[in-house]
């Protein structure tokens, strides 16, 4: 993993090193939510796609230290495998980085991740914030979010904000294959395969690039072919489907609700509850009542 921040040694004369908020890491990206000092600066080569987002206004140079600060209002910046990122800022602020590979970008939209396929953008010191800063931020932050409540939607949810990102930093795909099947659901024989693996999987929080992996397509199309199919997003599928075997098991009654919810793949009773109360209207000692 390329570091992001610079090494606590580094920082010497640089103010305090970030807090760490929020860390999440799968194979072929990570994401880090941070809160940054007063002052600071960084130096780094990265080795992925970085994307980026700063919260709050403050000034920021980049480049060589010659180069002044700039006041910067909140945005989000785009850089690509082996940019030379160098810069500094002043005043305290919160950002969101996410580092993508680009073995990820193959397997998720079957597109090669090279300079010329990705929307490059500097943070809003020369220019005004606009839609894509707010897309941007809102994407990352829903990861940011998740992680915090316990990532109770689990890796599909992840991989699926993941991928909505990538179709907003990338250019758009001209692939005729792609445009044609927008609009295909999966095959019966494709859909019985994902739905056995997904059962499978259930208590191990299923893998997006997996189910899309066992079906030989990329996730961009399992995403909107799966939706198709069954009128849901995977992620949200996989938790309807972990609610309706905590209902079964809530009403064989052998198991007390905090079993139930372990054996159902959540991370604990309250998790269940305020999942279950979301998907069916009432909590499960509600329904275990009636």
């Amino acid at each position: 993993m390329a570091s992001i921040v610079r090494p606590s040694s580094s920082w010497y004369g640089h103010g305090q090193p970030p807090t760490l908020l929020n860390c999440y890491e799968e194979p072929g990206w990570n994401f880090l939510d941070l809160n940054y000092s007063q002052s600071g600066s960084w130096d780094v080569v990265s080795s992925s796609l970085h994307v980026a987002y700063h919260f709050d206004p403050h000034r920021q140079r980049s480049g060589p230290a010659r180069s002044p600060l700039l006041p910067t209002a909140p945005s989000a910046a785009i850089s690509a495998p082996g940019d030379h990122l160098v810069g500094a800022w002043e005043g305290i602020t919160r950002g969101q980085h996410l580092m993508i590979s680009a073995d990820f970008v193959t397997a998720a939209l079957e597109r090669d991740l090279n300079p010329d396929t990705i929307l490059t953008r500097h943070f809003a010191s020369r220019r005004e914030p606009d839609a894509k800063d707010a897309i941007v931020q809102n994407l990352l932050n829903a990861l940011s979010i998740n992680l915090s409540s316990g990532n109770p939607s689990g890796s599909v949810f992840m991989q699926t904000v993941l991928v909505a990102i990538l179709h907003h930093v990338l250019h758009p795909s001209k692939s005729i294959g792609a445009i044609s099947d927008q609009r295909k659901g999966l095959s019966a024989r494709q859909l019985s395969m994902v739905l056995e693996l997904i059962d499978a999987q259930l208590l191990e929080r299923p893998s997006l690039i997996d189910l899309a992996a066992s079906l030989n397509v990329s996730t961009g199309y399992f995403c909107r072919a799966f939706r198709i199919s069954t009128g849901l997003p995977p992620h949200q599928f996989i938790i309807k489907r972990r609610v309706e075997l905590a209902r079964a098991m809530i009403e064989e009654g052998t198991l007390s609700l905090s079993d139930v919810a372990r054996a159902a793949g959540f991370k604990d009773h309250s998790q269940m509850s305020a999942t279950f109360k979301k998907v069916t209207g009432s909590k499960p000692s509600q329904f275990r009542r009636n």
